[in-house]
């Protein structure tokens, strides 16, 4: 039997809210990498983008009406972050293989939402990754969206353009169908500067705020027409698993594969402020400016700078007589780009993903469902790392084709198992890992294991795990 929705707090009647929390952010590298993309950090405020969207969005709806749809390899830091916020929405996280958008996600959801309210219902879509303030005017305007969304329209919000932006979306509005609301014209996607600076002015085009309300049925309709080999996928999906086709799938954003595809489309005029956080001009736009006009986070040393954005993540950043300039340093990597060219950060990182960088992937320091490792070092031969274990927590049992490990033990008691063997080290006590081993590492202590891990051998890549066993649910290796 379906669960129905609570009446509870939700504004609109019989409508679900799915987050999509899948994105990249290849603009803000170096601090945003694939393995941490920017709606998992903390950019404004002690909360993540994606904590700051969760309440946002709990203030307008039940928790058993929302959804967050992320993919496998962000899965396990989404469900930290999203039920630090409530934990009622763990069992609400839905997972993709792998990313493929946003029109793919949202059909996830919309296949969950279906199962909840299987004689129709609404669908609220946002992004995770926008930051709104004014949460009282945007629930007043979801009504709205609501309302029309109700009477057959695929509903988007537009938001009034403060500046000209080149690294925006825009809606056209045609005729106004109600107060606050229009008729969809068109969608112009990131227009040069000179038409950016026409749309501001002219008033008749709004930025495309990625928030999109709808009728399921509407919705599950518009893709069997639009996009029929996502739809034949789809229904095809219960004959194999899912992660043997998904890789298969378009990788098509909701605007693109639906909204600029169909007819029946009203654009709500948003009177809430919003602000994509998509880029690092919008960082320092948004920044608290000192008297020179400088935006500082971290351990910076500026002399004689104006009007630029200064971050540290690692180390001190010093800099000298800087105008409009963008200096982000990390541990491992620096960011040195004019204001007016903050939109080729991407160029960047589609760089350093054709010459197979790391560097656009992640972070020195990797997240992991059981703790988090760092790379201290690395060459062509060997790898050491720092790694730290939960308490209670354990890795999965594995093995590596091309390389032996050495663990050193710095603090907590560690529990090992290598081919079948199980012993208990403490502080100081060391033990190795023969190449081809099955192994695995946990902590039966009441405080974090640390350890030393040195690895030896011609390649030691990630993708060198074959894993037998995984308390996270991880896929196994293939055999």
């Amino acid at each position: 039997m379906p669960r129905k929705s609570s009446p509870g707090k939700t504004l609109i009647p019989q409508c679900h809210a799915v987050i999509l929390a899948g994105g990249s952010g290849t603009r803000l590298w170096p601090l945003s990498r694939n393995m941490l993309p920017k709606q998992l950090l903390a950019l404004d405020g002690e909360d993540t983008l994606l904590q700051q969207t969760v309440k946002r969005v709990l203030g307008a709806f039940d928790p058993e009406c929302v959804w967050v749809v992320t993919n496998e390899e962000h899965v396990f830091e989404v469900r930290n972050q999203v039920q630090s916020v409530d934990k009622r929405l763990l069992d609400q996280v839905i997972s993709e293989p792998l990313a493929r958008n946003t029109l793919p996600a949202t059909l996830l959801a919309v296949e969950q939402i279906s199962k909840r309210l299987p004689e129709g219902g609404l669908t609220a879509v946002f992004p995770s990754d926008h930051l709104i303030r004014d949460e009282v005017t945007l629930r007043r305007n979801l009504q709205k969206a609501g309302e029309t969304a109700a009477k057959g329209y695929f509903v988007t919000m537009g938001v009034e353009a403060s500046q000209p932006e080149t690294g925006y979306g825009y809606v056209s509005l045609g005729r106004e169908l109600d107060v606050g609301v229009y008729e969809c014209a068109g969608f112009i996607e990131k227009p040069d500067y000179s038409m950016a600076k026409r749309y501001h002015r002219d008033g008749g085009h709004l930025w495309n705020s990625g928030i999109f309300v709808f009728g399921c049925k509407d919705f599950l309709k518009a893709v069997a027409v639009h996009q029929p080999e996502l739809w034949a996928w789809w229904l095809a999906r219960e004959d194999a698993p899912m992660i043997d086709n998904y890789g298969r799938i378009a990788d098509i954003s909701i605007d693109y594969g639906i909204a600029e595809r169909i007819d029946n489309i009203a654009v709500v005029r948003a009177e809430f402020d919003w602000e994509d956080l998509g880029s690092w001009e919008a960082m320092y736009r948004l920044g608290k400016r000192d008297k020179d006009g400088n935006v500082i986070q971290g351990d910076v040393m500026a002399v004689d700078c104006r009007n630029s954005l200064l971050i540290s993540r690692g180390g001190r950043l010093a800099a000298v007589g800087l105008q409009n300039m963008i200096m982000v340093q990390t541990r491992d990597a620096t960011l040195a780009c004019p204001m007016p060219h903050v939109q080729r950060v991407r160029e960047i990182v589609d760089m350093l993903r054709a010459e197979g960088s790391k560097l656009a992937e992640c972070h020195p320091k990797v997240d992991r469902p059981w703790g988090n490792y760092v790379v201290l070092e690395e060459d062509h031969n060997y790898k050491i790392k720092r790694i730290a274990v939960h308490p209670g927590a354990r890795l999965s049992l594995q093995m590596h084709h091309h390389r032996s490990e050495h663990w050193v033990v710095v603090s907590g008691t560690a529990e090992v198992e290598i081919d079948g063997v199980e012993s208990v080290l403490t502080e100081n006590q060391s033990v190795d890992i023969p190449q081809a081993s099955q192994h695995r590492l946990a902590n039966p202590g009441k405080v974090l294991l640390e350890i030393i891990e040195i690895q030896s051998g011609p390649y030691l890549e990630e993708d060198d795990i074959v894993r037998f066993d995984d308390i996270y649910g991880r896929a196994k290796s293939p055999k």
